[in-house]
């Protein structure tokens, strides 16, 4: 026994980096499997944490998984696009307080979250540096975001093309940072957070432009008749939201109809959910659903078992 036990520690002395690797080796896979249990179980805690503190999403009708993800974690995948006028139909059931959401467009890769403030105070999201939005075309952006940007407040941010050919006449914004948010631990800390209005202006539906009634240059004027000018497409659009020009930009068409992603509906109480999930379950004709996030995830993570 002596003498084995002498070969082996002779070996051992002799071959130190074989040794080492060896058992480098064993001890990754004794420990890799709880790593990646502990691992899962973080990933799982922290999605069922996001979904159970957010009571009810109202969108289109579709895929409710595609829905939640855009809406909770700000992905990819953008669900069918509902009118402004479902979050207005929430304000007017007086069973919830709506909080739009319009999450489609980027920034240098991250996520721009159209939204309004009631969104910070629902998160319980709080400003580490700078203020919070006071006008449009402003951003506030998540720590983990303002840190890979390598960004500050009064620094400025382009939004970025949806694809580099769009022809629609959609001019990326520029955008100033107004403030850095604390850190959450959550997708908020990997997002740009807008006024839903600041998001439109992005996709063009909202735009300021010079005063055509002012103008000297005639080649900006299509048509103009005493009391109204028609200006043509050499008008001057505005990329950048200034106190001088704020007052320049205006809605195209009726607000109601202008896209959100997706609404979130923050019940007064538990009664008053209850009431709302059953105007929209009632109604045959009913073009949006509204979901429990925390189902839609238990749902998804019921097909990842122990």
């Amino acid at each position: 026994m002596i003498d084995s036990l002498f070969l082996a520690w002779k070996y051992v002395n002799y071959n130190k980096l074989r040794t080492a690797t060896l058992i480098a080796c064993i001890t990754l896979i004794s420990f890799l499997p709880a790593s990646l249990n502990l691992l899962l179980d973080e990933s799982e805690r922290q999605l069922m944490s996001r979904a159970a503190s957010t009571p009810l999403v109202v969108g289109a009708k579709g895929s409710a998984l595609d829905l939640m993800m855009n809406t909770l974690y700000f992905g990819d995948e953008v669900p069918e696009i509902i009118p402004m006028e479902a979050a207005e139909q929430v304000t007017d059931s007086d069973l919830a307080t709506p909080i739009p959401m319009y999450v489609r467009f980027k920034a240098r890769g991250i996520p721009i979250v159209g939204t309004t403030l009631d969104y910070f105070d629902f998160r319980r999201l709080n400003i580490a540096q700078g203020q919070k939005l006071t006008m449009l075309g402003e951003c506030v952006i998540g720590a983990s975001a303002a840190e890979n940007l390598r960004l500050s407040p009064g620094d400025q941010l382009v939004s970025s093309p949806e694809n580099l050919f769009d022809l629609a006449g959609v001019y990326p914004l520029k955008m100033m940072v107004a403030g850095i948010l604390e850190v959450s631990h959550t997708s908020d800390d990997l997002a740009i957070f807008v006024d839903v209005k600041t998001a439109w202006i992005i996709q063009g539906l909202m735009h300021g432009h010079q005063d055509v009634t002012k103008t000297s240059d005639e080649s900006v004027i299509l048509k103009k008749k005493e009391g109204n000018v028609a200006a043509n497409a050499n008008l001057f659009q505005y990329m950048e939201i200034t106190e001088d020009n704020i007052g320049s930009f205006h809605f195209h068409g009726d607000p109601s109809g202008y896209p959100l992603t997706a609404v979130i509906a923050v019940p007064y109480d538990e009664k008053s959910g209850t009431i709302l999930r059953g105007r929209y379950l009632s109604e045959d004709e009913e073009k949006h659903q509204i979901v429990n996030p925390r189902d839609v995830i238990d749902g998804l993570l019921q097909y990842f078992p122990d």
